[in-house]
Parts: C-alpha cells; structure tokens; sequence
C-alpha cells in the first residue's frame, strides 16, 4: 500500500510516533512517505492508498482538545473527491489531565465525517503524555501493527 502520513507537531512527540508508524509500515512492505501538514499537501492526496493524520491536543484561544492549525486547515480544504476510495486513520497526543483528553482526534474525525467519511480503517489512536511513559513508543507501533492488518 502507498501511504502517506500527516503529521503537525509542537515539541516534536508526534513526529516522533509518526517516525514509529512509518518505520512499522514500512517493514511488511508498505510504501510510506512522512509530511508535516501544509496546504500544497492536498495535491499529493490522490496518489495515496491511505492517509494517517496525527495531531497533538491543545489550546487554541481557550478552546482546549483542538487539533494543531495546520493539519486543521489541510483536512477542511479536503473535499469528497480526494477522499474517495481512501483509507484513513487518526493519531493523536495528549495529556489526560485536561478536560478533552487527545480531542484533536475527536474534532479531525468530526471534520471527516461531515465531509462523509465515515470507514475509518481502524480504532483512533490515542497517547497520554508520549514521553511520561515508556510503553508509549510500543503502543504506537502495536496500533501500527494493527493498521497494517486491516490494510491487508
């Protein structure tokens, strides 16, 4: 499969779980190309099988569980027609202590389905504080693991 992951990042831990997907993927023989989200990332859409996006949780302006502006802004500007016949699953980092644990994930997965999309390929995946706990690191490549399979 030719996937392409999504990544925004504030301090890096989610490009680092993006690096542990991909290199997951990668190693049953998937094709995977890694981008931190920008609008020109849209005309590259169609070439992919599968599209992950991965967002940490935050703050915006005192709206807490919000996804990063940038991987926002690419999903919104996504119409029906480059989502047609893709794959997609959602990644998100957060911290349980605030009222909307990895809402990024909820609010990435609302945008979608009001564009209809509605077969996510897996279960999201969301991590507590990803550099707290050292089983993190497993439990991104455990769900990767899992998203291969259901690929196949």
């Amino acid at each position: 499969m030719n996937i392409l992951i999504v990544y925004a990042t504030l301090s890096g831990s989610t490009q680092t779980a993006a690096q542990h997907i991909q290199e997951t993927l990668s190693a049953v023989g998937n094709e995977v190309t890694m981008a931190a989200a920008e609008p020109s990332l849209k005309s590259r859409i169609p070439s992919f099988d599968v599209l992950i996006f991965a967002s940490p949780s935050w703050d915006d302006q005192g709206n807490d569980g919000q996804p990063l502006p940038e991987i926002r802004e690419l999903i919104e500007s996504l119409d029906a027609r480059d989502l047609q016949g893709k794959k997609i699953a959602l990644a998100g980092l957060g911290d349980s202590a605030y009222e909307h644990f990895c809402g990024a994930v909820d609010v990435m997965e609302e945008i979608f389905r009001q564009k209809g999309y509605t077969q996510f390929a897996i279960e999201h995946l969301k991590i507590d504080r990803y550099y707290a706990n050292a089983d993190n690191e497993q439990k991104v490549k455990n769900w990767a693991t899992s998203l291969g399979k259901s690929l196949s």
